[in-house]
């Protein structure tokens, strides 16, 4: 036996779905001998090589093409492939598939794959196998003057494995995972964190302003007059000196009792600025303003009823002239009451037909007077 033989496993063809056609030609081969006990292998343990010696005398259901990123594939089975030379339709169909674009796969594999099914039906199943194609080294090849050796497409066959589960996604219980605390020698330190450096600096800030104030006399003039008359004060049980006469401790001014002034008022209130008053508006002068504008309103309406009871529309030549006349005496008229208060609708349409009177004349008047 030689070193290296070849186990023949399967020899068919595949069939073509929803059609009578067939792929022949088609040997299924595994290496045996000294080669396959180098790699460990057993024929006994390769379930792709008991799974294809199961279906001598069967035809293989092709179910289409696959592309290798897709599926999980188990090759270390190392069983491989061969068409027969005079198998043209075979040969044609495995040419378009495995060598109709470039190989650029690291694993110089084809992108593309032929997915078998060992079952009897043509479905998809757990046992199905993806033939594809792999780049090796010619063996027994002459020398090339190119920098890349000659390289020869070997067909492969290799079972489909399932996929692996996904990773479990984190669930609203799971313990947070936490960073292990650092172990040092010496003694921690004591870090000064951000809120103390504040609490400093605020505290220096306050300790200036209270030097500050200090040295302002204006603001310390009545603190210093209310501090000694507190300190002049008699303790209570006690004696008052003889004669009427002051202590060495106290000075002249501090033996009369002096109330001291209050404190202008705009200083405890700094938002509010003495020298810059605020202006209000007058509400008293915008309702009277609202008011007049009321009252006019209701003076033109009852004038252009009026004018149009007696027969002058809008569109005379008289109609503006008579308007004015009739609307500026009315107004006139009530004056001391436009900005008071509401006029009555009746005081207004008498004034307007008394005005209307004067300029409008009937047809009776205009007779007698001609």
């Amino acid at each position: 036996m030689s070193a290296n033989n070849h186990r023949l496993l399967y020899r068919g063809a595949l069939s073509l779905p929803d059609t009578n056609l067939l792929l022949d030609g088609l040997s299924f081969t595994i290496r045996v001998g000294d080669t396959q006990s180098a790699s460990g292998l057993d024929l006994l343990n390769n379930p792709l090589a008991l799974a294809l010696e199961s279906m001598r005398g069967r035809n293989l259901h092709l179910l289409g093409t696959t592309n290798l990123n897709d599926v999980w594939l188990d090759a270390a089975g190392d069983v491989s492939m061969d068409i027969h030379p005079k198998s043209t339709l075979s040969r044609m169909y495995f040419e378009n598939i495995l060598c109709s674009y470039p190989i650029t796969s690291a694993k110089g594999r084809t992108d593309e794959g032929i997915r078998v099914s060992l079952s009897d039906n043509n479905e998809p199943g757990p046992n199905d196998i993806l033939i594809f194609g792999q780049l090796e080294a010619a063996p027994g090849s002459e020398p090339s003057t190119s920098t890349a050796p000659p390289k020869t497409l070997r067909i492969l066959a290799a079972r489909i494995l399932p996929a692996p589960p996904a990773p479990a996604r984190p669930r609203p219980d799971d313990p947070t995972p936490r960073q292990p605390p650092l172990l040092s020698n010496g003694k921690r330190k004591r870090e000064t964190s951000s809120l103390s450096l504040a609490l400093d600096t605020h505290a220096k800030r306050v300790a200036g302003d209270k030097g500050k104030a200090r040295d302002t006399g204006a603001d310390a003039d009545p603190i210093r007059r209310a501090r000694e008359v507190m300190l002049g004060m008699p303790k209570p049980g006690g004696r008052a000196p003889k004669d009427g006469r002051v202590g060495k401790s106290q000075t002249k001014d501090a033996a009369v009792f002096k109330v001291p002034p209050l404190p202008d008022r705009t200083r405890s209130m700094p938002h509010v600025s003495s020298q810059s008053p605020v202006a209000t508006p007058d509400a008293f002068a915008a309702l009277a303003d609202e008011l007049e504008k009321a009252n006019k309103t209701i003076v033109k309406k009852v004038t252009v009823q009026c004018l149009s009871d007696r027969g002058i529309r809008k569109g005379r030549d008289d109609f503006n002239e008579l308007y004015q006349y009739i609307y500026r005496g009315t107004c006139f008229a009530l004056r001391t009451r436009m900005r008071v208060s509401s006029v009555d609708a009746a005081v207004v349409e008498a004034l307007v037909d008394s005005h209307a009177n004067l300029y409008v004349v009937d047809d009776e008047t205009r007779s007698r007077l001609a």
